[in-house]
């Protein structure tokens, strides 16, 4: 799957972004007010080689607006490949997520080993600089229809996503 590759990329572009900043991004950037203008993925377009992206993206203006149109318009190829063969990356907003209920991170990666840092599954017309995390009722309607989803942990470990019952189980180094 090679989602699991995406995952280890998107991965290792927070680690260096937490490197370089010492601290992660928020799971949505916003403006003075606190309305989302687009996704964690805009933070860390420069820590994995999309800079054309990066440098013409308005971080004042929300994702979609015409000021982001170049962007949006240069970076087809990387939004190709991030949602290629159906599997959408996002945040996940849960219990177990490496970020709180506002979208803040907790710390640091390797203060929360085990704590899941992105979800792979199939989402359909999310944009990845569209403010998005999928939370755990939209994860368990994703499975409950029959998707696989796959994570991978703070610790750089990929695991599945199952049901069981009613509730959500992250295998951690169970990927099939």
């Amino acid at each position: 799957m090679r989602a699991q590759g995406r995952l280890s990329q998107l991965h290792l572009a927070l680690l260096n972004y937490q490197t370089v900043n010492g601290f992660l991004p928020d799971r949505n950037v916003t403006d003075p007010n606190g309305r989302p203008l687009f996704s964690w993925v805009g933070s860390i377009l420069p820590y994995i080689e999309q800079h054309e992206i990066a440098s013409s993206l308005d971080i004042s203006q929300p994702w979609n607006s015409p000021s982001n149109e170049k962007s949006l318009a240069s970076g087809e190829r990387f939004w190709n490949w991030y949602t290629e063969d159906g599997y959408f990356i996002s945040t996940y907003n849960g219990a177990g997520s490496m970020w709180d209920a506002d979208g803040n991170p907790l710390g640091k990666l390797a203060d929360y080993p085990t704590h899941v840092v992105l979800v792979a599954t199939a989402i359909d017309g999310v944009h990845p600089l569209e403010p998005f995390s999928l939370s755990e009722a939209g994860l368990r309607e994703i499975l409950a229809a029959g998707h696989m989803a796959v994570y991978v942990d703070a610790d750089r470990i990929h695991g599945t996503v199952t049901l069981d019952g009613e509730s959500i189980v992250f295998a951690r180094g169970m990927v099939q």
